[in-house]
């Protein structure tokens, strides 16, 4: 197969991608009326020999006008055959098949290609992210230690990630990062939650409880969702890539995310429910 390129319409001068391209098979009339699809029918109804015959071919057609596009999928070719017999040589008559797969690259390979790119990208973000760190928060049960190293991971990413330094203040920090309400108070709250912890005697609500265990996946989504936003921007999602669907490129997306988040967060069953409105929300956002 070429590289995926458009096909330019003999009609109407349209550039497309093919949406697919089908098989058909040739027909053949025999000198009594019948319809043959195979080769050797053919020959032996004719009583000819034809140097080329083309048995199938692929079909496709112009999305704006409609019209039919044929390329060669199977051909036959009667070619000399060398027999050596003896001193002589005998010259005979073989015919070879010859297959030819998709002539352009379709819909679907194009789809693929650029979703390659596209995870790419995102590869580029969970790394710069370092999501592994966040990662390994996951199997402390413990809720005081748990709520140490969430806070010691979450100072180191604003001092390398933000250039927050210079701020000693953690709650100032927090607000810097211009979270959504909901996950600014739960930070918020925590910090007190660990700062009482430390001193020690303090006995945990099951609110409380029930807040640590989801304020890791909430504060990861959130940081994926700040860097995921440039990618799917509405403007910027099918730039350069004209001829997909907006659709059906943010599906490949989605699955490949939501693949990688329910890997890396698939022991907490609360978790799914927050994936799974992260990805519509992440999306339907892009669209406003």
């Amino acid at each position: 197969m070429k590289e995926i390129e458009m096909i330019n319409c003999p009609v109407c001068g349209t550039k497309f991608i093919p949406r697919t391209f089908y098989p058909e098979e040739a027909i053949f009339s025999t000198l009594d009326g019948k319809k043959l699809s195979g080769f050797n029918g053919y020959i032996s109804s004719r009583g000819v020999k034809p140097q080329e015959v083309i048995l199938s071919t692929w079909k496709t057609y112009c999305p704006n006008c409609n019209y039919i596009l044929n390329f060669v999928k199977e051909i036959v070719r009667k070619e000399k055959l060398h027999v050596q017999k003896g001193p002589s040589n005998d010259v005979s008559s073989k015919y070879n098949s010859y297959y030819f797969g998709f002539p352009f690259g379709d819909y679907t390979q194009y789809l693929k290609e650029v979703s390659r790119k596209m995870e790419e990208g995102i590869k580029t973000i969970l790394n710069e992210l370092d999501i592994e760190t966040w990662e390994n928060l996951y199997i402390i049960e413990d809720h005081f230690k748990f709520l140490v190293k969430f806070f010691a991971n979450f100072e180191h990413y604003c001092d390398t990630k933000l250039n927050m330094k210079d701020e000693k203040d953690l709650i100032a920090k927090v607000r810097k990062l211009k979270l959504t309400e909901d996950l600014e108070k739960n930070l918020l709250d925590l910090n007190v939650v660990k700062d009482k912890l430390i001193k020690g005697d303090y006995e945990l609500s099951s609110s409380e409880q029930s807040t640590i265990r989801t304020v890791l996946v909430k504060f990861v989504l959130f940081l994926l969702k700040k860097q995921l936003e440039s990618l799917i921007n509405k403007e910027e999602l099918l730039k350069g890539y004209e001829f997909l669907n907006r659709t059906d490129l943010e599906s490949e997306i989605k699955s490949y995310i939501s693949q990688y988040l329910y890997s890396t967060f698939n022991s907490d069953p609360k978790s799914k429910k927050q994936i799974n409105l992260f990805l519509e929300s992440i999306f339907e956002e892009a669209k406003v």
